[in-house]
Parts: structure tokens; C-alpha cells; sequence
């Protein structure tokens, strides 16, 4: 099993915004082990924003393990701003 943690971080909330702006990060492992931070910017309607993170990481996931079967773990969230969540990959055997 592999098992991947995302970074979700918010960008100042707007209420007044209808779409909002947050960066999606996280780590992979080359085949020579050398480690590589990833970042992506996404926007995501007010209120949607774990649920937007957790689809694109999804996603993310499905194009680098398309066999695997995926579970999510939230593993900290502090307020509307930040969460840390892990998504393992499984074999789908």
C-alpha cells in the first residue's frame, strides 16, 4: 500500500466571493529516491473547499495508480484555512 498526504491551504476568506483560491500540496518519491513537492491552485465555490481538495487529490491519485483502489483519511484540519489529509493506494486485486 502507498500512502500520500495532501496539504489543503485556503486562501483569505471572502464570503462575499462566490469562487475562492486555495494551493493543494504534496510529495512524491522517484525511482532514484529523490523527493519532489508539488503545488497546484485551484479555485472552489465557498464552502466546498475540502471537498474540491479531496476530488482533485483523488484525481491525482487515479492518474499515478490507475489500478488502485483509494481510501481518504483526514488527519488534521484547523478551521476553514488549512487540513492535512492521506490517501492510501491499494492494490485492486
Amino acid at each position: 500500500m502507498i500512502t500520500r498526504e495532501f496539504d489543503y491551504t485556503a486562501d483569505e476568506f471572502d464570503a462575499e466571493q462566490p469562487v475562492q483560491m486555495a494551493t493543494l500540496e504534496w510529495s512524491t518519491v522517484d525511482d532514484n529516491g529523490y523527493c519532489h513537492r508539488h503545488s497546484l491552485r485551484m479555485e472552489h465555490h465557498s464552502g466546498d473547499g475540502f471537498k474540491a481538495a479531496k476530488r482533485e487529490a483523488l484525481a491525482i491519485m487515479g492518474r499515478d495508480y490507475p489500478n488502485a483502489t483509494f481510501k481518504v483519511r483526514d488527519s488534521y484540519r484547523n478551521g476553514r484555512f488549512y487540513a492535512a489529509f492521506l490517501i492510501d493506494a491499494g492494490d485492486n486485486e
